[in-house]
């Protein structure tokens, strides 16, 4: 597996805090997916089964139609899809350029857990961490 592909994963902030050895494992797992501009990589709505990770060209968001935000190298989308499997997506992602993306599904990310329970670990810590500073933001 390509250095790249490692730090890759490192500049996630998901998985910030995992040993080299852990991001090996997760960036093994990862499969390569290509999309030509204007594909529909997830849609809103839909159930989601995979979390992304942009390897190189550009992706917008948008909710209810309305665009939300762009997203290029090493930005990531679908992260509760890993954890909550057929959940229903949140936001629409369609590609802007040629788009290389880095993907796992649950299916791929389980085994990982159960073999780094580091990871599951974490990963409870990086995400309880954003719910609070969602909570935060929504009380003001």
């Amino acid at each position: 597996m390509s250095d790249a592909r490692i730090e890759i994963f490192r500049r996630v902030p998901l998985f910030d805090g995992l040993s080299d050895k852990e991001l090996t494992a997760v960036a093994g797992a990862a499969k390569e997916r290509r999309f030509d501009t204007g594909d529909v990589v997830v849609g809103e709505g839909e159930g989601g089964v995979g979390f992304f990770v942009i390897a190189d060209g550009s992706a917008r968001v948008e909710t209810h139609g309305a665009r939300r935000a762009t997203l290029g190298p090493g930005d990531s989308f679908g992260e509760v899809a890993l954890l909550d499997e057929g959940g229903r997506r949140t936001a629409t992602v369609v590609a802007e350029s040629p788009l290389g993306v880095l993907g796992l599904t649950a299916w791929q990310f389980t085994p990982l857990l159960e073999q780094y329970p580091s990871i599951a670990i974490k990963l409870a810590k990086v995400l309880a961490r954003r719910l609070r500073e969602a909570e935060d933001r929504a009380a003001t």
